[in-house]
């Protein structure tokens, strides 16, 4: 409560003995003896109330003072033993009265800060079950995209859940690391890259160069860029880079912004050196692994530029700024 706000609670305070004071001058002449607190005990309870019990301790205070001096017989400075029993009974009633409505306020704040701690949790769960219900979604559609993909071109049943365990395992490796991610915490992309080339053996050795700002990602983009990596990994391994001794692959990304939109992207580039010279046949281009990566790139807002140069593949992906740690994402169905 502001100053202003409390001072006004005095001032009303003040009111109200005022109010109980004149009530009491007025029924004066037709009270019988005995009755000095009459008008007085109602005014420290609503007070007390009302305002709170610091104001109903000021409000008593002022009561006791005017019963004392006003209407307890005889009329004055006075005391007596009679008098000094009349305000040791008003003291003991009004010291009573304001312990209870201590009592009750405290466990009036008490319940409504159960109510609202309770109100917390339920929001709370409510959201962490939307969280898992849209979790749940991504990774139902990220998996019938990778099924329907992984059916095309395959000779075998062998080959089929080759193809499947390799990218199950991927999707499943993005999750774990995807489960980690709470509020106040931070994946950074370069965990994402290292989770998703961990199976190929070229974390912390030359044949691996990434550099870049640290940049927290999360939601299913984290999913979406375990895959992407994993697939371009699994391609360099077959036909590229990482296919040969010499190969190395090259990592880059940074923040930038389009000159024409304003809008901020991440522009994140993989680029083979070091491995034999193929054409974008041989690569598979068209095939499972470009259209897995064009089509989920593309779900979260992004699109990806896929080259062969002489001196090895080149992919360029470009994500919207927003989409890197989006509240609750969603995959549409492939």
């Amino acid at each position: 409560m502001s100053r202003p706000a409390v001072l006004a609670t005095y001032v009303a305070s003040l009111a109200i003995f005022a109010l109980a004071f004149g009530l009491r001058s007025w029924f004066d002449p037709y009270l019988p003896p005995g009755f000095p607190f009459l008008t007085f005990f109602p005014a420290v309870i609503v007070t007390g109330f009302v305002f709170g019990v610091r104001q109903g301790i000021l409000v008593a205070l002022l009561s006791a003072f005017a019963s004392w001096y006003f209407f307890i017989p005889p009329v004055g400075a006075d005391f007596s033993a009679g008098t000094l029993l009349a305000m040791g009974l008003y003291v003991f009633v009004v010291s009573t009265e304001l312990a209870l409505i201590a009592l009750m306020m405290h466990a009036f704040r008490a319940e409504a800060r159960a109510l609202e701690e309770t109100r917390r949790l339920v929001d709370q769960q409510e959201t962490m079950a939307q969280e898992l219900d849209h979790r749940l979604k991504n990774i139902f559609a990220t998996m019938n995209a990778i099924i329907s993909l992984s059916l095309r071109g395959v000779t075998s049943a062998q080959e089929l859940a080759a193809r499947l365990r390799e990218r199950v395992s991927a999707l499943g490796r993005s999750n774990l690391l995807l489960r980690g991610f709470r509020a106040g915490e931070e994946v950074g992309l370069h965990s994402v890259i290292e989770q998703a080339l961990e199976p190929f053996s070229i974390i912390g050795t030359p044949r691996l160069s990434a550099a870049g700002a640290h940049i927290p990602i999360g939601g299913q983009t984290l999913v979406v860029m375990g895959l992407t990596l994993h697939e371009l990994g699994t391609n360099a391994a077959k036909y590229g880079a990482l296919s040969v001794p010499g190969g190395k692959v090259l990592l880059s990304w940074q923040m930038e912004r389009d000159t024409g939109t304003g809008a901020e992207n991440l522009l994140f580039e993989w680029r083979e050196t070091g491995g034999p010279r193929l054409e974008a046949e041989t690569r598979g281009a068209g095939g499972f692994g470009s259209t897995l990566m064009s089509r989920v790139i593309a779900n979260v807002g992004g699109h990806t530029d896929i080259g062969y140069p002489p001196e090895g593949a080149l992919v360029r992906i470009i994500l919207p700024a927003e989409m890197l740690n989006p509240e609750n994402p969603e995959i549409p169905a492939a």
